[in-house]
């Protein structure tokens, strides 16, 4: 693997849990500059500077994805192999990387996704990992958007193409251009009144992974299938061509990005936010893990598809609920009302 190509895997948020490619961060500095979520001088507003060979180009992640403004395409169905299962003969490994929470697999095999309409047929399951929203603010968390709507959270499952490609670290940049190398699926979490018992085994051990670079492997009782924490219903979703969605932004992704929702309460979400930390940026101290969401970037011109039919998304799409140039200020239209019919009420009352 070329210097590049490490440096690159050393910067990457969402395709490598904490580990080899974390030690090689310090090492690449010259290369890539430190990033985060919080705007200024390394919010995702300034990435396209801090990493312009990829996060300035013009197929970026995540997009608003507009109904009206789709194409609808007739897809074959998706072939999740091994998400039924719980996995055993691998680690099965929750980290905190310093920008995200997720957990990773040292067997490839154990999880494979075909299928869909994608560009292969055999795709590796990595790891999965979670943006989500800010303590004041739950309602806003996730990266892509419906019809301008934003969801408290998303999860991202991350696959790469075992028949063009070696390795992880060889899809990611092994062509800055070739949408096959990777495809992620995305679903949207949203509130519920009651707790999902599909997240209580990552909360259970969430306080293990609580600092940037720490890990825990999962003990053998308490492993969970992927399809205990999935909708059934995976047959309708949009597709488009994208990059990562964190620097070093490569445009490698086919993105798949479910309509049905995953559920989960208040109360768990909170727990989650409440219990990890970022890495520090120079001269910072760590803070609570919240915001660590990219907001939509232009489409330029690209096609999204969809599999589906929905009347009630043919509509105009909300406006934009936040500053393009502010990637922290993101306002919930609910929450904005609520807000002025405080305000005229002390008015006029």
């Amino acid at each position: 693997m070329s210097l590049l190509q490490y440096c690159t895997l050393g910067a990457l948020l969402i395709h490598l849990a904490y580990g080899a490619a974390s030690k090689s961060r310090h090492m690449c500095l010259f290369l890539f500059a430190e990033w985060g979520y919080a705007p200024g001088q390394y919010g995702p507003e300034n990435w396209k500077t801090l990493a312009p060979q990829f996060c300035s180009g013009s197929a970026q992640s995540p997009i608003d994805l507009v109904y009206r403004n789709t194409v609808k395409q007739t897809f074959p169905a998706f072939t999740f192999t091994g998400y039924n299962a719980v996995p055993g003969n691998v680690n099965f490994t929750m980290s905190n990387n310093g920008y995200a929470v997720g957990v990773s697999f040292d067997d490839n095999n154990a999880h494979r996704v075909g299928g869909g309409g994608l560009p292969g047929n055999n795709y590796k399951l990595a790891q999965f990992h979670f943006h989500w929203s800010f303590l004041d603010n739950l309602w806003a968390g996730s990266e892509h958007e419906v019809n301008g709507q934003i969801y408290p959270a998303e999860l991202h499952l991350v696959h790469w193409n075992a028949d063009q490609h070696t390795d992880l670290g060889d899809a990611v940049v092994g062509s800055r251009t070739n949408h096959a190398s990777l495809a992620v699926l995305g679903f949207f979490i949203e509130f519920c009144n009651s707790d999902n018992p599909a997240f209580e085994p990552l909360l259970k051990y969430i306080a293990n992974v609580s600092q940037s670079g720490t890990t825990f492997k999962y003990p053998m009782a308490d492993r969970f299938s992927l399809d205990s924490l999935l909708p059934t219903d995976r047959t309708k979703f949009f597709r488009y061509n994208g990059s990562l969605t964190t620097p070093t932004c490569n445009e490698v992704v086919t993105w798949t990005v479910f309509k049905e929702t995953i559920s989960i309460s208040r109360n768990q979400l909170t727990k989650f936010i409440n219990s990890v930390y970022y890495e520090a940026l120079p001269n910072t101290a760590a803070t609570k893990m919240q915001g660590n969401y990219r907001p939509p970037q232009a489409l330029n011109g690209r096609t999204v598809y969809r599999s589906f039919d929905d009347a009630t998304l043919n509509v105009t799409p909300r406006p934009a609920p936040w500053d393009a140039d502010n990637a922290a200020v993101r306002f919930v239209p609910e929450l904005l009302f609520l807000l002025l019919t405080a305000v005229f009420a002390a008015m006029f009352y």
